[in-house]
């Protein structure tokens, strides 16, 4: 019989082994377990990484669609946008193609005898409005400051200066918009043509508000008076070289060049002054700077007997219309520089000057690509009637004019003119008139100033002109009268490649600009003459191109 003892031992035995195989069961089952997670894990960091790479790539195409719907949208705008360019365009053109062709049949039949005249009604009607609305606005502030005050005195408040500036903050403030909101673009007459259509694409400045210096040049009297005795509010140190030569009645005349200082000139702009100028004038200066920067020669006329430092070597000084010096000048010019497209400006009576030169004599404009002509009177009679009366303080203008232009260049020339001229005739004369009928009649052989007017004006020679024309006046311009503008309304309307610009203020070759009193060095008058030029230039560059062209494909027809 089995002991208890190995009873025991072989139950021992049979324990341990059981124990062993629960162990190893155990291994094997902890084994199939950790192979079975790290089998689940491995996919769904699998499925982890399948699904964000969907994700970012559901990310990336709705990116790409929002950009390429971003691109389409901006794109749309963009087309919409040039549409409406396009379309104001077409109507600006179209609505300045009607102005034109209204106002040349209403002047051509007679309808309207006046244009300038309605314009400059127009313009007063507005100013009467805008000063009666703004009294009526100033007595609101007065009322309202006199019951303030009143409060104060009676009740001894010491927050009364609280209203004091507000009163003038306001005013100001009123004054501010109503001056702001009155700029507009400039008044564009033209007879409808390609040339036209060419010309203003390149003059963006006639489609922009003219902005006035804000407290006083909305005043053409203002800006006219500052011009007189301030010039303008830079003075530039222009390098230049000044020539002379001789006329045939022993006359010395003048003239400066100014090349650009870094560039080679790419044209040529002959300048003409204005009454008694030169080009130390500061207007002249400025306008000189501005073409220098574009890369432009610069020619200017010195009037006859105008510059302080030289003596007259003839009994004579310079002619309202008299081109003698100008024609010289232009010959000396057209020999120094034959190949350089040249580009002639005139400023007031200078204006005056080169327009009658291209036309009394039709070869001359074969040698210029076109004429600008700035605050020209067009008719000497007409405006010596005007500048009698007091419309517009004229009478004013007209004694200014004959003490600082005339008689004090015939006292600095006594020397050589005080044998020939009754100088008592010269103190005595208030008005041009009277100075031209004792001086410049004598002068340059006329019989009477009416004649002498008649034969100086360029009006009766603008239809000679052939070649392009821009002419510019202001409708406040005390000096110009109104019914001299209609000349070149007139002029403009009946001729394909003439353009006539009327502002609604600048004054007398003032357009000063920028600034709220003291204005920038650069008045609108420098910078829109100079682009004047440059698309003067271009247009005749493209018909020149586009000639050419023609003729290469006639000859290779042949």
């Amino acid at each position: 019989m089995e002991s208890l003892e190995d009873f025991l031992a072989r139950s021992s035995e049979i324990l341990r082994a059981h124990k062993d195989g629960l162990w190893a069961q155990k291994n094997e089952l902890l084994a199939g377990c950790s192979e079975s997670i790290r089998t689940h894990s491995e996919g769904l960091r699998r499925s982890q990484e399948e699904l964000l790479a969907g994700l970012l790539e559901q990310l990336r195409n709705h990116g790409e669609g929002l950009r390429k719907s971003r691109e389409e949208l901006l794109e749309s705008i963009r087309t919409q946008r040039d549409g409406l360019i396009q379309r104001r365009e077409s109507l600006r053109m179209r609505s300045s193609e009607l102005i034109a062709t209204v106002s040349n049949t209403l002047i051509a039949e007679g309808l309207i005898g006046n244009v300038s005249e309605l314009l400059f009604e127009r313009q007063r009607l507005l100013a009467d409005k805008l000063r009666i609305s703004l009294a009526s606005k100033l007595k609101i502030f007065i009322i309202f400051f006199i019951i303030v005050g009143f409060r104060r005195y009676h009740y001894d408040s010491d927050e009364t200066d609280i209203p004091l500036l507000f009163l003038v903050i306001s005013i100001a403030a009123y004054y501010i918009h109503r001056v702001s909101s009155a700029s507009a673009p400039p008044l564009l007459f033209y007879k409808q043509g390609e040339w036209t259509e060419r010309l203003l694409e390149r003059c963006p400045c006639l489609f922009k508000p003219y902005k006035p210096t804000l407290l006083w040049g909305w005043s053409g009297h203002l800006q006219t008076a500052v011009l007189g005795k301030m010039g303008r509010s830079v003075n530039p140190l222009l390098p230049k070289v000044r020539r002379s030569f001789k006329l045939e009645d022993g006359a010395t005349v003048y003239y400066d060049t100014f090349d650009p200082p870094f560039t080679a000139p790419t044209a040529t702009i002959v300048v003409v002054p204005g009454i008694n100028n030169t080009s130390e004038k500061l207007y002249v200066k400025t306008f000189i700077r501005s073409c220098l920067a574009a890369g432009y020669r610069v020619v200017c006329l010195n009037h006859l007997g105008s510059l302080k430092d030289y003596p007259i070597t003839s009994p004579r000084i310079f002619g309202y219309g008299h081109t003698e010096e100008l024609a010289r000048m232009v010959d000396i010019v057209k020999e120094r520089y034959p190949t350089s497209p040249k580009v002639m400006v005139g400023f007031s009576m200078g204006g005056n000057v080169v327009s009658k030169y291209l036309g009394e004599k039709p070869e001359r404009q074969d040698s210029f690509v076109g004429i600008i002509s700035a605050c020209q009177g067009y008719d000497i009679s007409k405006s010596g009637s005007y500048f009698l009366g007091w419309n517009r303080l004229a009478r004013m203008y007209n004694w200014a004019m004959t003490n600082d232009a005339l008689k004090a260049t015939i006292h600095r020339h006594s020397k050589v003119l005080s044998g020939i001229y009754d100088m008592r005739r010269v103190s005595a004369a208030t008005c041009i008139q009277d100075f031209d009928s004792c001086v410049m009649t004598k002068m340059y052989g006329y019989d009477t100033a009416e004649e002498m007017y008649h034969d100086w004006s360029c009006a009766r020679l603008l239809d000679h002109i052939k070649i392009p024309m821009i002419t510019l006046n202001a409708v406040d311009d005390p000096i110009i009268a109104p019914v001299c503008s209609d000349i070149a309304i007139r002029h403009a309307c009946q001729n394909d490649r003439v353009l006539h610009i009327q502002t609604q203020c600048g004054g007398h070759l003032g357009y000063y600009t920028g600034g709220w009193i003291i204005p920038d060095g650069l008045s609108w008058l420098d910078t829109s003459v100079v682009e004047f030029c440059t698309a003067l230039l271009a247009v005749s560059k493209l018909q020149e191109d586009e000639s050419s062209s023609a003729k290469a494909e006639f000859l290779e027809k042949e």
